[in-house]
């Protein structure tokens, strides 16, 4: 199972990978999308994450009981109750729900499969007393997919409430839900009334357009009220945020074929340089070596190294092609082969001719030529262009996972099959 979290992580990679190697204006455009992605609040992973807060008394784990349709959360006249968060989540979900958990410092978990797609944290009072009740809070909204403000008929115009918690929280309106719970203790008539005034206190609290469900998650007689409709509204959120991370998905996606257009990577990045700088070596020792003329023996591996540069760099493509071409020039290619003869002839002399000039290395040190020769051409060219054409292979196979875990958090998310 990939969360999108791996598809974003597969992002940032893949920007860090491309620095220096793309144009500028490419790299900031894919680099503000996996901004973008990163800075995007709440849980990144398939699962809907709601925390339900509140005050003492106002029936936060009435409220989850009663999505859960059995007793998850105790609930108590004493108050504040709720000293520890406890979380509700789905059987199965995705690792990194666990992780956020663990990071949130909530380890009273329990399973279950009502509602395979939405997890409940069950808060602590945001009232009470206890200064850490408030960090955790503080801490959570970030990290959350929606907050559910539980308040109750004779409390939910509570000054510390709206001005401790509700109004710093207004920026994030769009990921708030207001339930007045215990609306049965109100008489018919009264409730919009009530209703009304809430919503004109949570406006002045800068709540942009907000959404209030009248529940009684656990009425003494009768049965209980808004709960089915809250649930319903949750649901319609699971599918929002699908599309949602539909959205991150396919940015990340779109993203990673711009890089893999502009740096050339598109077709892979081994290049099979290790079987064609093999056989060049092996070619170039024996002619540089051999019995023949060392001017040709010479200008054959000259020859054949700048071929060798050519085609890697044409089938490379891209800025990694012109990094080669760049990078190895002719006169280059030239001077270090040059040098790496001149080490050879150093360590293994030639054998001179009748007309004293340099004819073939000695048979009996051809070996030592030839491991000196290897070695200087490794070290003078094969390792820098193996460094190039490893930094491209590296950045096409970060593309390559990015598009893999994409289509499989698409998969587990449920979108994505027509593609």
């Amino acid at each position: 199972m990939t969360d999108v979290i791996a598809v974003v992580e597969g992002l940032d990679l893949v920007v860090a990978l491309a620095d220096g190697h793309l144009h500028p204006d490419d790299l900031e455009a894919v680099r503000r999308t996996a901004l973008t992605a990163r800075h995007r609040v709440g849980h990144l992973g398939a699962t809907l994450v709601m925390a339900l807060l509140g005050g003492t008394g106002a029936g936060k784990s009435s409220i989850l009981n009663a999505l859960a349709g059995e007793r998850i959360a105790s609930t108590s006249a004493v108050r504040p109750h709720t000293t520890e968060p406890l979380a509700w989540v789905p059987v199965g979900a995705e690792p990194s729900l666990g992780k956020l958990l663990e990071t949130l410092g909530i380890t009273s978990v329990v399973g279950q499969t009502r509602f395979p797609g939405i997890a409940v944290i069950d808060m602590t009072d945001v009232d009470s007393l206890e200064a850490s009740h408030r960090r955790r809070v503080e801490e959570l909204l970030p990290a959350i997919d929606v907050g559910l403000w539980v308040l109750d008929p004779l409390k939910y115009a509570d000054a510390l409430l709206h001005q401790g918690f509700i109004a710093p929280a207004a920026a994030s309106s769009d990921r708030l839900i207001f339930v007045l719970n215990q609306i049965d203790t109100v008489p018919r008539d009264e409730r919009a009334m009530i209703r009304d005034h809430l919503v004109d206190l949570l406006i002045a609290d800068g709540i942009t357009r907000p959404q209030v469900f009248e529940v009684a998650a656990d009425p003494p007689t009768g049965p209980r009220l808004g709960v089915d409709a809250l649930a319903a509204h949750l649901q319609s959120r699971i599918d929002e945020k699908r599309v949602h991370l539909g959205r991150v998905i396919e940015d990340a996606r779109h993203a990673a074929r711009t890089v893999s257009g502009a740096a050339g990577v598109g077709g892979g990045g081994s290049l099979d340089f290790e079987t064609r700088w093999g056989d060049y070596c092996r070619d170039a020792v024996a002619a540089l070596s051999s019995g023949g003329s060392a001017v040709a023996g010479h200008e054959e591996a000259l020859r054949g190294l700048e071929q060798l540069i050519l085609r890697l760099s044409a089938i490379a493509g891209g800025p990694f092609g012109t990094r080669m071409r760049h990078t190895f020039t002719p006169e280059r290619l030239e001077a270090d082969l040059g040098a790496a003869v001149a080490a050879m002839e150093s360590g293994a002399p030639r054998l001179r001719g009748k007309d004293g000039r340099p004819g073939a290395i000695d048979p009996a040190r051809r070996e030592e030529a030839a491991a000196i020769l290897n070695g200087q051409l490794q070290a003078r060219i094969g390792a820098p262009l193996r460094e190039i054409i490893w930094e491209r292979a590296s950045l096409a196979a970060v593309v390559a996972g990015l598009a893999v875990d994409a289509s499989m958090a698409e998969a587990h998310l449920g979108i994505g099959a027509e593609r």
